[in-house]
């Protein structure tokens, strides 16, 4: 019993803080909704807020997470919770940004971009290399794109 209500509380404070209000436990708990649904709900959303759609189709076998139950769920918040430690030691590092390449932060600095649906800064400077992946992304498919278009012409 000890075990579960540490959990539950582990969860909460990740959803307080990483999450919108509308997740908020106290709030929900008023309107009606059991504490199990709320728990339920709150995994979910950090899991799709913070863990790729390619984790989640490896450990799971499927991207919807809407009927991932049980330990395959909890495997993956364990992996969010990687993930928004990995993202908050990235940030906190930004300032040396030597001293972050070559790590595995480089790999999750790389990846955050606006074309992420999922995507949802925790500060500015996660901001900022957003819209730097996102120009880079969008440059290399003109390119692509225009490189295939010439071969099309040109045949």
């Amino acid at each position: 019993l000890l075990l579960e209500a540490e959990r539950i509380n582990e969860i909460d404070t990740l959803a307080k803080a990483h999450l919108s209000s509308h997740f908020n436990k106290e709030t929900l708990l008023a309107k009606g909704y059991t504490l199990k649904d709320i728990m339920q709900a709150q995994r979910r959303e950090l899991v799709r807020k913070f863990v790729p759609i390619e984790q989640i189709k490896a450990i799971a076998k499927a991207s919807d997470i809407s009927h991932i139950d049980g330990e395959i769920l909890e495997q993956l918040v364990s992996l969010a919770k990687v993930n928004i430690k990995l993202r908050k030691n990235a940030n906190s590092n930004s300032s040396s940004v030597d001293a972050i390449k070559g790590n595995i932060i480089a790999k999750s600095e790389e990846r955050v971009s606006l074309l992420d649906s999922n995507f949802v800064p925790i500060n500015f400077t996660e901001f900022v290399q957003a819209i730097s992946n996102t120009y880079k992304q969008r440059r290399a498919q003109f390119y692509e794109n225009l490189k295939r278009n010439k071969r099309t012409s040109i045949a």
